[in-house]
């Protein structure tokens, strides 16, 4: 376990051989925009890192696979998991809270398997004030001329997509379509473990949360995933300073990334960020 104040997103990793530091930085999906940047001290480790590394390159070819990946198999849609009531909600909350258009509706949301569908909603509520922090780190990255790896495919990434059981996506729908303002708010309560409390735990926590707690889900895209992951990230730090962003649970956990990394005496310590003006 973590202790508080060692709470951090970003860790550096030296010790075990390395002649240069490496860089862990736990992520989330999407932010509220205002008020957000890349605070000094994480701008710094890019500076100091030649490799930027990710869990899975996102261009369009890519993004395009994934896309028709999260969609529901064989042309089915959404009506075919909830009722009639949960139906008219999600309904009224895309259509009429969101102005989602009709024809998009049909054509596109109520496509989408239904865990997609959770996190959607989330970012629906944001609206225009909605950020992506990997992608900022990118751009970063490519200013600074970092090179660019990824620690898996897009092939892997629909691989272990796949074994999330469709009937914990559906109990999370369903728990999202029927306490809104709860799920909304678990939403702003990560947001604010990340950006403030920088309490990565609490973050893992609400991520499982939103996905029904489904441990079949967590064992095979996080837990499998990092395990597999472990040579890999040892390979590349000793072959050039790296920085490595990844989605918070990845990085956290007797499964993390931080505590593997310290059981095969790799000193893994917190960086002090600030996110806040």
């Amino acid at each position: 376990m973590i202790l508080a104040q060692e709470q951090s997103v970003l860790w550096k990793v030296e010790g075990n051989g390395l002649k240069k530091p490496s860089y862990l930085f736990g992520t989330i999906n999407f932010v509220p925009k205002d008020g957000y940047f890349i605070p000094q001290p994480v701008k710094d480790a890019l500076s100091a890192s030649e490799v930027f590394a990710t869990k899975m390159a996102l261009d369009r070819k890519t993004q395009k696979k994934f896309n028709e990946a999260v969609r529901i198999p064989n042309n089915g849609w959404i009506n075919d998991y909830l009722n009639e009531e949960e139906l008219n909600q999600l309904r009224l909350l895309l259509l009429k809270d969101y102005e989602v258009k009709e024809n998009a509706y049909y054509d596109f949301y109520s496509r989408l398997q239904p865990i997609i569908l959770v996190t959607t909603t989330a970012a629906l509520d944001l609206g225009d004030n909605i950020t992506y922090p990997e992608k900022r780190l990118q751009s970063l990255a490519k200013k600074d001329n970092l090179k660019f790896v990824s620690l898996s495919n897009i092939e892997e990434e629909i691989t272990a997509f796949k074994q999330f059981p469709i009937q914990d996506q559906v109990e999370a729908l369903k728990y999202t379509v029927n306490n809104f303002k709860a799920h909304i708010q678990g939403y702003q309560h990560m947001v604010n473990a990340y950006l403030r409390e920088q309490d990565l735990e609490d973050v893992k926590r609400e991520t499982f949360k939103a996905t029904n707690k489904s441990q079949a889900f967590k064992k095979v895209y996080y837990d499998d995933r990092t395990r597999a992951w472990l040579p890999k990230l040892e390979k590349q730090m000793k072959s050039k300073p790296t920085f490595f962003s990844l989605g918070a649970p990845y990085l956290i956990g007797e499964n993390g990334l931080i505590e593997m990394l310290q059981a095969i005496v790799y000193s893994v310590e917190p960086v002090t960020v600030d996110f806040v003006p």
